[in-house]
């Protein structure tokens, strides 16, 4: 009997452990791409490092006020930020692995968001030619779709131990200078997949 009993709970820990695998990041990064990007894009520029997620220390006055969609314990939120407090190292993104993304290197990123700087600084052309080349330039970037425009910078996710909660830093950049915005998005797992159950904007331009 004894056994017995042994067993079933054997399989029916397996069984419970299953049902919560760990996922590597750019697998949740498919999952969540449509609730974090716009569904329009055929693409998206990424930043090919995977910085440590901040979500260290959070106000959770601010994140019940402004912050929550749904209602997440202060319990899950210590946990997501123990996680990210431990958890230190930097990563890259692997591109093969992502749906959609194109990752570059930050002077990749800067050709991207300012394409007339390399104009401005070739020593090549006269004053007169870089005057021409530069209103061309101008005309043809005004006519790029806005997934052309745009560098994201997404944070290494956080999951909470039972993979039900993650958070995740998510930025992007629209020019070299001010244009962007960084937030910091709570995800939970539903009978549909994650969904964004909360979210915060760390700063915007």
């Amino acid at each position: 009997m004894n056994k017995v009993l042994i067993a079933l709970f054997i399989l029916y820990s397996s069984a419970t452990f299953s049902q919560t695998p760990e996922m590597s990041k750019e697998e949740f990064v498919n999952q969540v791409l449509d609730e974090v990007i716009d569904s329009g894009f055929s693409k998206y520029y990424l930043l090919d490092e995977a910085p440590p997620c901040s979500f260290k220390r959070y106000d959770y006055d601010e994140w019940v006020k402004y912050g929550l969609k749904k209602m997440i314990t202060i319990d899950i939120l210590n946990e997501l930020a123990k996680n990210a407090y431990r958890d230190t190292a930097n990563s890259h993104w692997v591109e093969e692995k992502l749906d959609g993304a194109v990752c570059v290197h930050k002077d990749q990123a800067e050709n991207i968001l300012n394409p007339l700087s390399q104009i401005k600084n070739d020593p090549s052309l006269s004053e007169k030619e870089k005057k021409k080349a530069i209103r061309k330039l101008d005309k043809e970037w005004k006519k790029r779709p806005a997934e052309e425009k745009v560098v994201f910078c997404f944070s290494k996710p956080e999951f909470t131990d039972d993979f039900q909660y993650a958070v995740m830093n998510i930025s992007y950049r629209c020019d070299d200078k001010a244009c962007g915005m960084g937030t910091t998005y709570l995800f939970m797992q539903t009978d549909n997949g994650w969904k964004v159950a909360g979210k915060m904007v760390s700063w915007s331009n």
